[in-house]
């Protein structure tokens, strides 16, 4: 399913917000038309270094197997080891304990295309460790987002989407792999805009929550390109704030972007 663009970028100045909707887990967890060579990639980078990109602590042990029985469930596929799971199971996937007293600690997850973090720096840590580093989440949506994962009940998914801007489509930006860092000299046709189709929900045996991330890749030029989209994109980088664009490592571009952006 395409992206709703004009949601993603609303007529609005940029700001941290939620915006959840009422997902529907069937299509998010369904295999893409990319789904082959997705996949490959991933069994690929397993193979390389399994114990970067999966991780499960024993307190997580019950709680990855239900979250992958229900995933495998939602395409009628028997339910397998983590192990297997992670090179099969085309989003990435995480899952957080379900004490809210303890802020959700990740407890397992295969997370093999991450953006610029990695998960055994994560594993174990409660959720507001996890987001400390991201400018103004933490006092802006701190208390939303506890309230919202404590409210999480099971069978009911949510979804929501994530963004930043990168100056190659690679799917694995895993910190510890070479990462082209976007500079003064990015222009739309080499920058592409990173999106992260995002999913949770409660699990109903463990009461953990599983939270899953589509990784996908598009020209900014062509974003740029299509009705309405263009003003849009340039006010949602204007109006981010310097703190989050150094975060987001969009800083030292944003000025050839915008040039070219206003010129479209």
């Amino acid at each position: 399913m395409d992206p709703d663009w004009l949601r993603l970028f609303p007529e609005a100045d940029h700001r941290l917000q939620m915006n959840l909707r009422r997902g529907d887990a069937a299509q998010f967890w369904q295999r893409s038309p990319e789904a082959e060579t997705v996949l490959a990639e991933r069994r690929n980078w397993l193979a390389q270094t399994p114990q970067r990109y999966l991780q499960i602590l024993p307190e997580g042990e019950e709680a990855v197997s239900e979250a992958i029985a229900y995933v495998r469930s939602l395409d009628n596929a028997p339910t397998c080891p983590p192990v297997q799971a992670a090179g099969e199971i085309e989003p990435d996937w995480i899952v957080l304990s379900g004490d809210a007293e303890r802020s959700h600690p990740v407890i397992g997850g295969a997370v093999i295309f991450p953006s610029s973090w990695a998960l055994e720096d994560k594993i174990g840590r409660p959720l507001h460790a996890i987001h400390a580093p991201v400018p103004g989440l933490q006092s802006s949506m701190g208390s939303q987002i506890s309230t919202f994962l404590t409210r999480l009940v099971p069978h009911v998914a949510w979804e929501r989407e994530n963004w930043g801007l990168s100056a190659d489509p690679a799917l694995n930006h895993h910190p510890a792999n070479p990462i082209k860092r976007l500079d003064a000299r990015a222009t739309l046709d080499q920058t592409w805009l990173r999106l992260e189709q995002q999913f949770l929900t409660r699990l109903p045996d463990t009461n953990a929550i599983l939270f899953g991330i589509r990784v996908t890749n598009h020209r900014l030029d062509h974003l740029a390109a299509m009705p309405e989209l263009a003003p849009r994109i340039t006010r949602a980088l204007e109006t981010m704030s310097d703190d989050f664009c150094h975060y987001k490592g969009i800083l030292e571009a944003r000025p050839a972007l915008l040039a070219e952006l206003r010129s479209v």
